[in-house]
């Protein structure tokens, strides 16, 4: 399970860090249903710069499985898709998100999160 979980994160990670970087405005909207400034804007790129760099931790640890790196790999993906879920969620129920599918994103997060505590060995 870890593999798969692993796998998965890396290329939907890896992907949508490319997409914030390359095209911060548009993804920024589809996601998260908002329209961010110039300023916003270099924040999306920087944010998909982490997300592209989650991807290919993830993607090294998947032939480690058990190791300690492993491990390491995946507490950080649950820290960070709890976050991310969360706030996602949090920033929904405030009223600021454009449009459910950030709440949609949000709740697949805290999924996932959950999904790698149980992957944890």
């Amino acid at each position: 399970m870890q593999r798969t979980l692993l796998t998965l994160a890396a290329v939907v990670e890896g992907v949508t860090g490319i997409a914030l970087v390359t095209f911060p405005l548009l993804t920024l909207s589809v996601l998260l249903g908002i329209r961010p400034g110039e300023d916003g804007s270099m924040v999306g790129r920087i944010a998909g710069v982490a997300l592209f760099s989650l991807g290919v931790a993830c993607w090294g640890a998947r032939a480690q499985a058990g190791s300690a790196a492993v491990n390491a790999t995946l507490n950080a993906m649950i820290l960070y898709n709890a976050g991310a879920g969360s706030l996602l969620v949090a920033y929904f129920v405030a009223g600021k998100l454009g449009g459910a599918i950030g709440l949609v994103v949000g709740i697949l997060h805290l999924a996932v999160a959950v999904a790698f505590a149980f992957a944890r060995e």
